[in-house]
């Protein structure tokens, strides 16, 4: 419970710093006009105005170098309509003496309708299978994340999200999983990557 309320706060802070990104711009000007009888008169304008990238992308490889404590990874994502985007990715243990594989799956839904930019909800999936001091553990998660992807470059991709994953291991030796003992159970996910679009 501690783990959900935590969760719930940052979402709600990560809601309101996402709604700021939006760029505008502020000029001020003064105008000064003369009539054919040589009246003058001056005038300040103030003009606002909002700026967006339309840019379209339909496809991005990102990296989430938070994880590369723990995985290399290597993630890619396509738009396939409007609202959604599926993806897929590949891991693969940063730890000394683990070894193993792992592959995720994601679809990322975009209310806005600008897929791969923006804010998105995102359930997704992961496989693991890791061995460690001869001991295997396959390890299967469920979760979900609400983030925002924006290009503060031409191709340049970044990302931030935040969410709950649920994990279910089993061990090759029955219930002793030793190293991995701590990780079964429910869990917050950060995730902060970089990519590139295209």
């Amino acid at each position: 419970m501690k783990h959900l309320s935590i969760l719930l706060m940052s979402a709600g802070l990560f809601c309101i710093a996402c709604g700021t990104l939006q760029a505008q711009e502020r000029t001020e000007e003064t105008v000064v006009e003369t009539d054919s009888t040589g009246n003058t008169t001056t005038t300040k304008i103030v003009r606002v105005s909002k700026s967006e990238d339309i840019t379209p992308r339909n496809n991005v490889i990102t990296i989430n170098p938070l994880k590369f404590f723990l995985f290399y990874n290597l993630s890619y994502y396509r738009k396939v309509s409007a609202n959604i985007a599926v993806g897929g990715g590949l891991q693969m243990p940063a730890l000394a003496g683990v070894t193993g594989f792992g592959v995720n799956g994601e679809m990322r839904f975009y209310p806005s309708g600008k897929t791969l930019r923006g804010f998105y909800l995102a359930p997704n999936i992961s496989f693991n299978s890791l061995t460690s001091n001869s001991v295997t553990v396959s390890a299967f998660s469920a979760g979900g994340l609400v983030g925002w992807q924006w290009f503060p470059g031409d191709d340049f991709a970044m990302g931030l999200g935040i969410g709950i994953d649920q994990y279910f291991l089993s061990a090759s030796d029955g219930d002793d999983v030793n190293f991995f003992d701590g990780y079964d159970g429910t869990f917050p996910a950060l995730r902060f990557d970089i990519g590139y679009g295209w």
